[in-house]
């Protein structure tokens, strides 16, 4: 039975080469060159993906301009709208981005950065290391909390909510459940997890809003 010779593939363009080559007869590079890293927009090194909804994924990623800082990116999937609806939304996607990111508040993840290309929107915020109230919840003895954590709970996150509710324009969170609210070992733990903005929009813009629901800005409390 005859057997192949073993093949080198090319870090740089993936093609086989014999096993004494030196150089790829592809592209010229060195057989053995580096692996080439990928950065988002030449700056965010995807860890791994941590979350997927209906409308995207959220990966965990390093900022390599900031001493490799943890960050959450969120891509946003444009598949689903018409040119047009795209073009209608970003506009008011923009809007709103500038409304997010000039929030500073010890229970919201900070956002960051935005950018897009020709078929998604990207949203860079903290990373939220921590549990949701969900899981916490469900580890515990019939999914019953002590009234004193509970009352902590509730003021923590009272206290976020008056700080939303009196930006201006005003913001309103509309998806505040366990499973957004995170849990984490800082001073203020209680983390909100999601951010989609209250819009009186038509049927292209509501589009928006449930996209939006990507940006979660979690509670966070300890």
């Amino acid at each position: 039975m005859n057997v192949s010779p073993p093949l080198l593939y090319c870090n740089s363009c993936g093609a086989a080469n014999k096993e004494q080559a030196t150089q790829c007869f592809a592209c010229g590079e060195p057989v053995h060159a580096p692996v080439k890293e990928t950065l988002l927009k030449q700056r965010y090194r995807l860890l791994g993906q941590i979350g997927q909804g209906g409308f995207g994924v959220v990966y965990k990623a390093e900022d390599t301009q900031c001493g490799d800082r943890l960050i959450a990116i969120k891509e946003i999937n444009l598949g689903f709208l018409t040119a047009q609806e795209v073009i209608e939304a970003t506009d008011a996607f923009n809007r709103e981005v500038l409304l997010l990111s000039g929030l500073t508040h010890p229970n919201l993840p900070q956002l960051y950065d935005h950018f897009a290309d020709t078929m998604h929107w990207y949203l860079v915020s903290d990373f939220i290391a921590g549990e949701t109230l969900e899981r916490h919840l469900n580890k515990t003895q019939h999914r019953y909390l002590p009234l004193e954590e509970v009352l902590g709970i509730g003021i923590q996150l009272c206290t976020v909510l008056d700080y939303l509710h009196t930006r201006e324009p005003p913001i309103i969170f509309r998806d505040l459940k366990p499973a957004n609210i995170i849990r984490t070992s800082k001073p203020s733990p209680w983390v909100l997890q999601a951010m989609p903005p209250q819009s009186n929009m038509g049927k292209r813009r509501q589009l928006l809003g449930q996209i939006f629901t990507a940006w979660e800005p979690r509670f966070t409390t300890s």
